[in-house]
């Protein structure tokens, strides 16, 4: 870069790279300034009260994880069988909704205990196997294999699994029959901890 005379006499040297820095140091100060900025308006909001809420937007429109004691989300899903289930349909019954997905090797062994579980509270227990991402095919291939026969539903766009935060496979929620949550479980449930808190919820429902 060359410099100009004009410059030269006003200012004696002519040096880029000062300016280089000088504009480095700018768009530094910018950052910082933009992240305090960030800073002040979350803590002028606020965090989200995970124990509020359950899912769904509050009167600042935070979207909140559902959590023990909480109303669960409501949902409509297509099913392995070609039609539409709402949560609401299971109203009145303790209910378990399952996230899963046929790549998950924890879900297969987990879905076997549901489906014992399922069998052994007939009329008592409604159970909801959510299927993230997957084709129709692939779900009913799945229930096919393990004689799976509570119902599969499909969560194509993961919206519902959105809406329940789910972050991994298997994701297991235990609803009163009044829906709300009262048990979480992240990752593989077993059978007997299953049987456990159902008969402890059926027992105060």
């Amino acid at each position: 870069m060359k410099c100009s005379s004009r410059l030269l006499r006003k200012h004696e040297t002519c040096r880029p790279k000062d300016m280089s820095k000088l504009n480095r140091l700018f768009h530094v100060l910018a950052a910082l300034l933009s992240l305090g900025a960030a800073i002040v308006i979350v803590i002028h909001a606020g965090l989200p009260n995970r124990s509020d809420h359950s899912g769904v937007p509050n009167q600042n429109y935070l979207i909140q994880a559902p959590e023990v004691d909480s109303q669960a989300p409501s949902f409509t899903l297509p099913t392995a069988s070609a039609r539409a289930l709402a949560l609401e349909q299971a109203r009145g019954a303790i209910t378990i909704i399952n996230f899963w997905a046929t790549w998950c090797q924890p879900c297969r062994r987990e879905m076997r205990d549901l489906q014992a579980l399922y069998d052994s509270h007939p009329g008592r227990l409604r159970i909801l196997a959510v299927n993230l991402g997957e084709s129709l095919q692939a779900a009913r291939d799945w229930a096919i294999q393990l004689g799976l026969t509570y119902d599969i539903l499909l969560d194509w766009q993961g919206t519902v699994a959105s809406r329940y935060q789910v972050r991994g496979l298997p994701t297991t929620f235990m609803l009163d029959p009044d829906h709300i949550i009262r048990r979480v479980y992240y990752g593989e449930v077993r059978l007997d901890q299953l049987l456990g808190d159902l008969n402890h919820l059926g027992k105060k429902a």
